[in-house]
């Protein structure tokens, strides 16, 4: 399992079901909807001497545009620095 370092923490992003409509307008090709600037994920493990001391299976609330999204062949992670955390919310029930 992928262990971060270095003020990383490991995430798993909560999956948002997306409901395509048709456009009654015509957009520009390579157009993108514009992207929520907050996320809500689950903490899966935490580098050692992150501060404020977060922990396996909290939820936090980050900042999406400093998602990394990392494949080195082993299959895609994510990661995110400590101080793209805005806040937790309870460990899930």
């Amino acid at each position: 399992m992928f262990q971060p370092c270095n003020k990383y923490i490991l995430i798993e992003r909560t999956k948002l079901e997306k409901t395509e409509q048709e456009s009654l307008i015509q957009l520009p090709d390579g157009f993108k909807p514009k992207v929520m600037a907050h996320e809500l994920v689950k903490i899966v493990a935490v580098a050692p001497g992150v501060k404020p001391p977060l922990g396996s299976g909290q939820r936090a609330v980050v900042l999406s545009h400093m998602i990394e999204e990392v494949d080195f062949g082993e299959g895609l992670v994510y990661l995110i620095l400590e101080n793209g955390v805005c806040g937790t919310l309870p460990e899930d029930e």
